[in-house]
């Protein structure tokens, strides 16, 4: 395991690699790291956070339930600028009464920014929960309208 470091705008991260790629962006908030700069990844995270965004995304090695696995599937093909409901997911990924389990898998989602959960609304348009914080998420759905 490799673990290395990269900042944004939202704060640090640790970024978290196996043999097969990255396994996890592990939020810090305010907090830096101790570790080396993922200099690598830190230009992906630079053309994400810019105006333009990016599509490029890095080699991830994603370890998660087959449930997991879809929804965070589902979640990378929503576009930036654009968001989709809870339901809309589970039914996307042919489990139409699995709402709040979309909701959970995206709580679990080990590579966020990169599988942007952030995307995801509530039914009702409302903002909904974020692993990050609430605030973080209005600042990134915020910048993607842009």
């Amino acid at each position: 395991m490799n673990i290395k470091s990269v900042s944004t705008p939202i704060g640090f991260f640790n970024s978290i690699y196996s043999s097969s790629g990255l396994q996890e962006l592990a939020f810090l908030g305010k907090k830096n790291s101790k570790h080396p700069q993922d200099k690598q990844l830190q230009k992906l995270l630079e053309e994400f956070f810019s105006h333009a965004g990016s599509k490029k995304k890095p080699l991830m090695d994603l370890q998660g339930s087959n449930f997991q696995l879809r929804v965070w599937k589902a979640l990378s093909t929503i576009p930036r600028g654009s968001s989709k409901s809870y339901l809309s997911i589970a039914k996307q990924i042919g489990s139409p009464g699995a709402a709040r389990a979309v909701g959970t898998a995206c709580k679990s989602n080990p590579i966020p920014l990169f599988i942007p959960c952030h995307r995801v609304v509530k039914q009702d348009g409302s903002i909904g929960e974020f692993a990050l914080g609430t605030h973080n998420k209005k600042y990134l759905l915020a910048m993607e309208a842009l």
